[in-house]
Formats: C-alpha cells, structure tokens, sequence
C-alpha cells in the first residue's frame, strides 16, 4: 500500500486499509479498492454492525461495509470532519470544529456546540449516551433527549475518549 493508513481492520474476515487519500483497500482474493471520502481524517471500526465508519477533508461521512460498498451517511459541507464514532442503534457520532454531530439510524441529525474544538467522540455501551473530548475537559450528552450536558472539567487538551465496558467509567487521553 501507498500511503498513510489511517485504519487497519477486519470486516467480516477480510482485511480491510483504510488510507488518508480516501480509498479503502480490502485483501479479499486478490487486492480490490473502493473510494470513500477525498481526504480521509478519522476512522472508527463500528464491530456492532461490521462496518467501518469514516470521515474526512471532503466534510462527508462513510460507512463501508465488508463487501465494500461504501455509502454516504452525512455531510457536513466544506467542513473537515475529524473525528467519528459508532453507537447504539446504528447511531453515528461526528465532530468538524467545535461542533459534534449525532447521525441516528432514522438519517435525523442532531448539533451540539462547544466552546473549543471537539477532538475525540465516544458512546456509551449502555444506552443513547456520548462523549466528547475537548480542551479543559469532557461533555456528556443525551442525543436522544432535550436536557443539558454534563460538564467534567480538567485543565489541559482532552484529545481521545473512551468508555469502560459496563459504562462506569470515562476516560480521557491527554497531550500533555
């Protein structure tokens, strides 16, 4: 392969490459691509639905599947999606700037702002709940339903965020 990988996974039992160009490289009997997004940023194994969920410098949203068909979920426009996620029932989280985006399965979209930019995005296991990393900490929201957030706060630059698997714990990765 020639390129950055963004993402290495296995759909199904096929390997699948996910490079920074945008294609989507799978070893299955021989070497075939498929194109998803012009300029690939950010990529997320959905294992749920064996699916692999990309976003990228073109402001849209892929979902490439293990025969790999892939298919335009969102778009954000001219903006640089640079972080996605997969949730329950076929949820689909996304960030360009300081915005997260939540994509449920019925194609309704919901926005949320930020103060500073959205650098890392994660579901819960348990329920319509996610996260979101950012500078001085960590937004919890509840995508299906109207209330405010919940606010963890902790100096510096929150740049990935995880959930444990009970969803009793968030966890957030840090630059400094």
């Amino acid at each position: 392969l020639q390129g950055h990988c963004i993402a290495a996974v296995f759909l199904g039992d096929v390997p699948h490459f996910a490079l920074a160009d945008g294609t989507i490289h799978r070893l299955d009997h021989g070497h075939k691509t498929a194109q998803a997004n012009d300029g690939l940023l950010a990529a997320f194994h959905d294992a749920a639905n064996d699916r692999l969920i990309t976003g990228g410098e073109d402001g849209k949203i892929f979902s490439i599947t293990a025969g790999g068909n892939a298919a335009e979920l969102a778009s954000a426009g001219k903006k640089w999606i640079t972080s996605v996620a997969a949730g329950p029932q076929g949820a689909v989280a996304y960030a360009s700037g300081k915005i997260a985006f939540v994509r449920f399965a019925d194609g309704k979209t919901k926005e949320f702002l930020h103060p500073r930019s959205v650098e890392g995005l994660a579901f819960s296991p348990k329920g319509m709940r996610f996260g979101v990393a950012r500078y001085n900490g960590a937004t919890l929201h509840f995508p299906a339903a109207n209330g405010k957030p919940v606010e963890l706060e902790w100096a510096g630059a929150h740049t990935g965020i995880t959930f444990s698997p009970d969803g009793a714990f968030l966890v957030t990765t840090m630059q400094e």
